[in-house]
């Protein structure tokens, strides 16, 4: 999931360097190809104004694509803490009761390993993210 959205926020950061570039691009043809004396029939300000528009609506996207990311990783960290909580219930009144159960699965040990292993993934991705908040300007 993390690596999707630096993924997309990789696309987001060259998609406004590409914006950035093609804007320096029109003006540098504009001044070359217009006198300055003349008056152009099409107004080459509105262009790069609607140029600035949409930087700034990849902006908005770029910043909404980093609270998706937070709330999606608040909701799997809840998750997580939820089912580990569970677990832990679950085990106590097995030993409380002292009741019988019958073994997991084969199919249900793998996934009880395969949720620890995020589980303890999810921590490390939670003290990476944290580290990079903190670096981040």
């Amino acid at each position: 999931m993390e690596t999707a959205v630096n993924k997309l926020e990789a696309l987001f950061q060259k998609a406004e360097s590409d914006l950035d570039y093609i804007e320096q691009k029109l003006e540098f043809e504009i001044r070359k190809s217009l006198p300055d004396e003349s008056a152009a029939q099409e107004n080459p300000t509105k262009l790069l104004e609607q140029l600035s528009g949409v930087k700034s609506r990849f902006k908005n996207l770029s910043a909404q694509l980093d609270r998706i990311a937070t709330d999606q990783q608040k909701s799997v960290e809840s998750i997580q803490q939820t089912m580990t909580n569970t677990l832990k219930i679950v085990k106590h009144l097995q030993q409380q009761t002292d009741s019988q159960v019958p073994s997991l699965s084969e199919e249900e040990l793998q996934a009880l390993q395969q949720f620890e292993a995020l589980a303890l993934k999810g921590i490390d991705l939670q003290s990476t993210s944290t580290t990079r908040n903190a670096t981040d300007p």
